[in-house]
């Protein structure tokens, strides 16, 4: 079984990236760069129950 995984966008070119994701609950923050333009993604993601509930996407900040 496969890890479940979001699509979100890059919030600075707009590309759509996926991450794969904990399914356990609870908040799971992270950094990823962007499969485009390669910039920092922070993403904060609320899981219950194995579904997601919330993302957040943000550039990071330094």
């Amino acid at each position: 079984m496969s890890a479940p995984v979001i699509e979100f966008n890059c919030p600075y070119c707009g590309y759509s990236n996926f991450s794969p994701l904990d399914p356990l609950t609870g908040v799971h923050q992270w950094t990823t760069d962007c499969e485009n333009c390669c910039r920092p993604i922070a993403l904060r993601v609320r899981v219950r129950g194995g579904e997601v509930e919330e993302i957040d996407v943000s550039p990071e900040q330094d």
